[in-house]
């Protein structure tokens, strides 16, 4: 009891600064749970790239075609793009290109049609489009909604070749018709491809776990930085304070055994983190408190499974700070090596940064890293990540993430006391 009452003393004496950090940390890892938790909420996903829509204007000078291929490609192109009007004249077309009015301009040559359906037919090459614009690339079409468009006008004018090689007697019109058909016919079987995943795991999967809920889980996420820092913290003053040269000669001189010694030294520290964690769990409960659904739509199994996973990576941190203390350098030093395992946690963890952003490469690394399997643990206790969340907690993966914890915190005790013995025989 000894012991305990001395470390407790070393940590009293630090108490402001310890304060100080867990607020602003606290208040930091706060803000950025709520934003995360209601940007990842399933109503306000897409499932869908929209790219850069471009203005575009067709000149149809094709009097002699019917002007048929204008209109397919006004018919096909108008879903994607802004089609303007501007007149077929050298002035109207110049100022067009020069006020920015269109990104693109397809001018249809006269004899267009004819030679198309010729090539086509004879499986010859394709006469080109005249294509003005006023991108701001290396060519007259150089911006990224213009690129695009021109990628879609080839696409268009491939497709349609291909449609009239198909059907030896269709015209052009009757060609563009398939094509818009085949798209459609495509555009929806990918809708219902996309949807299907939603259906699998129940048509409500992704909405099924409220705003309270989501901020809960991301905000016990972005908790992992002050966890790290301050209970990090916490155990580097205890420890330092006792491996001080005059604590290490009273402690030799001791009759209590030096291993029951350093055991209520972890016991204190193991203390210390769970108020921190009680603190971290209490901001956490308040943030989704506000948020709608309340305390009741966060639901108890993923509320009891991630507090458990906490727990288990507080003590996990306190063996952390446990291993850096023993190494016994300098306390700036210490605090740099704190503040650098810190952030690196915090960034590769999946804490700040989703994890399925993160490059395999990347992944691989951070996987070596209690911090990735802390997240990965507080979000399987909800069903998944972002949008995914369903309220219902995967327990086997979230077995699996809090029980590697645990072997984190293990091998940092052996470690530390491994380090300790050592120092202590060279002393």
């Amino acid at each position: 009891m000894t012991t305990c009452k001395a470390a407790w003393l070393v940590l009293r004496a630090n108490m402001f600064q310890l304060l100080v950090y867990l607020l602003a940390t606290g208040v930091m890892a706060a803000m950025l749970g709520i934003g995360i938790g209601l940007a990842s909420d399933g109503d306000d996903q897409t499932s869908a790239y929209g790219p850069p829509t471009a203005s575009l204007a067709i000149i149809d000078r094709d009097s002699a075609g019917g002007h048929a291929t204008g209109a397919a490609l006004r018919s096909y192109l108008s879903s994607s793009a802004d089609i303007v009007d501007i007149e077929d004249t050298t002035q109207a077309i110049q100022d067009a290109i020069a006020t920015d009015y269109v990104d693109v301009i397809i001018i249809v040559p006269q004899g267009y049609t004819a030679s198309f359906t010729k090539a086509a037919r004879t499986q010859g090459t394709l006469p080109a489009l005249s294509l003005a614009g006023s991108g701001n690339g290396t060519d007259s079409t150089g911006s990224a909604a213009a690129r695009m468009l021109t990628i879609q006008i080839n696409g268009f004018l491939g497709s349609l070749k291909s449609a009239m090689l198909a059907g030896q007697d269709a015209s052009l019109a009757q060609a563009a018709a398939t094509v818009a058909k085949a798209r459609a016919e495509s555009g929806q079987s990918v809708q219902v491809a996309a949807a299907a995943p939603s259906h699998a795991h129940g048509s409500s999967a992704a909405g099924s776990l409220t705003p309270s809920g989501r901020v809960f889980a991301a905000t016990l996420a972005t908790m992992l930085y002050p966890l790290m820092l301050n209970i990090a913290f916490i155990v580097i003053v205890i420890i330092t304070a006792f491996n001080k040269p005059t604590t290490m000669r009273r402690v030799g001189v001791s009759a209590e055994p030096g291993h029951a010694i350093w055991a209520q030294v972890l016991l204190v520290c193991c203390g210390a983190s769970a108020v921190v964690w009680l603190c971290c769990i209490g901001v956490a409960i308040a943030c989704s408190s506000v948020c709608q659904g309340g305390l009741a739509g966060i639901g108890w199994r993923p509320l009891l499974f991630s507090l458990i996973g906490t727990f288990v990576f507080s003590l996990t941190v306190s063996a952390l700070g446990f291993l850096i203390g023993q190494c016994r350098v300098s306390t700036a030093a210490m605090n740099g090596i704190v503040n650098t395992v810190t952030l690196a946690s915090a960034f590769l963890s999946g804490a700040w940064l989703p994890q399925w952003l993160m490059p395999s490469s990347l992944q691989a690394f951070a996987r070596l890293l209690p911090g990735w399997w802390y997240v990965d643990g507080v979000y399987e206790a909800f069903g998944g990540q972002g949008s995914a969340m369903t309220g219902t907690p995967d327990i086997g993966r979230w077995a699996a993430a809090t029980g590697l914890m645990a072997l984190f915190a293990l091998a940092f005790i052996a470690a530390g006391l491994a380090v300790s013995r050592l120092a202590t025989r060279r002393q």
